[in-house]
């Protein structure tokens, strides 16, 4: 089962998305990550669970 968390907003966001994220930390927990975009910027980060 897997889980995604969506956001759209003019300020910032980060508490917003960590707050959800830890809501489904428990779903699909093979990889993870998180994606912005500012302007023109995409922003990504990802992992697999280490263990």
């Amino acid at each position: 089962m897997c889980g995604i968390l969506g956001v759209m907003a003019t300020t910032p966001v980060n508490q917003l998305l960590y707050d959800g994220l830890m809501v489904l930390q428990h779903r699909g927990q093979d990889a993870a990550g998180i994606a912005t975009a500012e302007n023109n910027t995409f922003h990504l980060h990802k992992g697999g669970l280490a263990g």
